[in-house]
């Protein structure tokens, strides 16, 4: 599955993942609220699942006194947007049903700052998850606070957004004098990209490189002994050896 599928579900699937289903009582125990909590996205579990369920109860708990209908959904969302790695919250009340949708906050990239590593939303969020299980995140193996957030992030989101590049591109390497890098666990050697301008017309010599070699039934990757496909200058493919 590549970069971008992956991404995608983890975006965009609306509800992935478990319902978890319990009963809370009112002040009248003949009436009873039906819970659902529900994680939008859920394919990794960030959240933790017993602070949503008390920040719910001590709420409902507090209303037992008053009617099911005076719970105040606004200041329960709030409430659970507090914490950890919530992104939103969504609380709906009907027909003496409880209704949670829970958003995580979606990791973006993954770094190293001050020779830390790091995970970072794409809003720039930082995120404590460096030793918890994470989707296939773009990697960037050198410290980007040598770099420009917004450079890191378009590249990032560029990658993210081609079908080509996110299939392949695993790591990105940043050196002040030779710029950016592309690394792979498919093959051995670097692709230097330079800058990140005119990256349409890069991808294309990449393409024309790769196309070239699957022609050729002699190429493999490891007969291809170069360390390094240079496509940073103009009208010009560079094998390093």
């Amino acid at each position: 599955m590549t970069i971008k599928s992956m991404n995608n579900i983890f975006f965009y699937l609306l509800i992935i993942g478990f319902v978890l289903l319990f009963f809370v009582p009112t002040k009248n125990n003949n009436d009873l609220i039906s819970l659902e909590v529900i994680f939008k996205n859920n394919e990794y579990q960030y959240v933790n699942v017993s602070e949503v369920h008390n920040k719910i109860k001590i709420h409902v708990k507090e209303k037992q006194s008053a009617s099911v209908k005076d719970i105040n959904t606004r200041l329960l969302e709030d409430s659970l947007e507090s914490l950890s790695y919530v992104k939103n919250a969504e609380v709906y009340l009907a027909m003496n049903k409880l209704s949670v949708f829970i958003q995580q906050e979606t990791p973006f990239i993954r770094t190293i700052i001050d020779g830390d590593t790091c995970v970072f939303t794409k809003d720039s969020v930082r995120l404590d998850l460096v030793d918890m299980k994470l989707p296939k995140v773009l990697f960037f193996i050198d410290d980007i606070s040598l770099q420009s957030w917004d450079e890191t992030f378009y590249l990032t989101n560029y990658i993210y957004n081609s079908s080509f590049l996110s299939s392949i591109v695993s790591e990105v390497s940043y050196n002040k004098d030779y710029d950016y890098g592309l690394h792979s666990d498919l093959f051995d050697f670097k692709i230097n990209i330079g800058s990140i301008s005119n990256l349409d017309e890069k991808v294309d010599k990449m393409k024309l490189f790769f196309a070239t070699i699957s022609k050729e039934e002699r190429l493999n990757n490891d007969s291809i002994l170069i360390n390094e496909l240079n496509v940073k200058y103009d009208d010009q493919i560079i094998c390093v050896n």
